[in-house]
């Protein structure tokens, strides 16, 4: 099996199952995506106050940063998409994953931190402009940072940090053995379970940083915009629809079942699910992330 193939599959990390279940395009009062930017594929609670949009991502690939074919295009989406929501239903909060707020100890963290303080335009970047940001070779850009830039909308970390880096551990690990067969099945294990504890500790962390910025004045109602890879959005649907999160540890490992209800809901918040378009028309990246049965 060739190593790029298999560090593939260790992000495509949730079982798949239809993510139009749960989809009422019917309801009142609920936001408009516009359809050229992308697809909304779950929708629940539509009417509460509290919202939560959280858009799939096609990121940068995590060990090299080199953007994919379609990267580019898809967070052009996500920003416009980002920029509607903020446009039109006020949102002033963006929670990215893989965003940490306390030192920006790189060049990465170092834009993310200056990208997150915001210039206070508010004044939209074009197409051409975003190609140019989004493409660069020697710089880490994406969609979160540009929001954060042109908008000043705010920004706070639901990341893990020890779930993240042991999950980084066990990719590199990935590259490590390549082709050997057990070991790198083993490695995948926990690393299948440690990137599905990221997700639900985000998904957890959510409506505390919401409140928290809410009740401190900074925001003016309590709205945010989450941003993941695509590859978590079945299993976070799946979570909504059972109104329950059970994660279980791999066999010969030290690891620790997860079970627990979903914070989200029962804090009455409202979520919202969007694929940018470039990523909801790529039925081969809709198959291989098992998210190919959203229509």
């Amino acid at each position: 099996m060739p190593l790029s193939f298999l560090l593939f599959l260790a992000l495509l990390l949730i079982p798949g199952f239809n993510l139009n279940a749960g989809l009422n395009q019917d309801a009142p009062d609920a936001p408009a995506i516009p359809t050229e930017r992308g697809e909304v594929v779950f929708r629940c609670n539509e009417r509460s106050p509290n919202q939560v949009y959280i858009i799939g991502m096609s990121h940068r690939d995590t060990l090299t940063r080199a953007n994919g074919s379609n990267t580019v295009k898809s967070q052009i989406e996500v920003y416009r998409i980002g920029e509607w929501l903020i446009q039109k239903e006020g949102l002033e909060l963006l929670l990215p994953e893989g965003f940490f707020s306390d030192e920006a100890s790189d060049e990465k963290e170092a834009l993310i931190k200056t990208a997150a303080e915001g210039n206070g335009t508010g004044v939209s970047f074009d197409t051409k402009t975003l190609e140019a940001k989004l493409g660069k070779k020697d710089a880490y850009i994406n969609a979160e940072m540009l929001l954060m830039e042109s908008h000043s909308i705010k920004s706070q970390q639901v990341e893990d940090i020890n779930l993240y880096n042991a999950a980084m551990e066990k990719i590199n690990q990935l590259e490590k053995y390549g082709n050997d067969t057990y070991e790198s099945l083993f490695i995948k294990s926990g690393l299948d379970y440690l990137q599905e504890r990221r997700t639900a500790a985000m998904l957890q962390k959510i409506p505390e940083v919401v409140d928290n910025e809410y009740r401190a004045g900074r925001i003016k109602n309590k709205k945010a915009i989450f941003t993941i890879g695509l590859s978590h959005i079945s299993g976070i649907i799946k979570y909504m629809k059972q109104n329950r999160i059970e994660i279980y540890s791999p066999a010969f490992t030290t690891y620790d079942d997860y079970l627990s209800g979903v914070k989200l809901l029962e804090n009455d918040f409202g979520v919202t699910i969007i694929i940018p378009r470039t990523m909801a028309d790529n039925r081969e990246l809709l198959k291989l992330t098992r998210s190919d049965d959203i229509r």
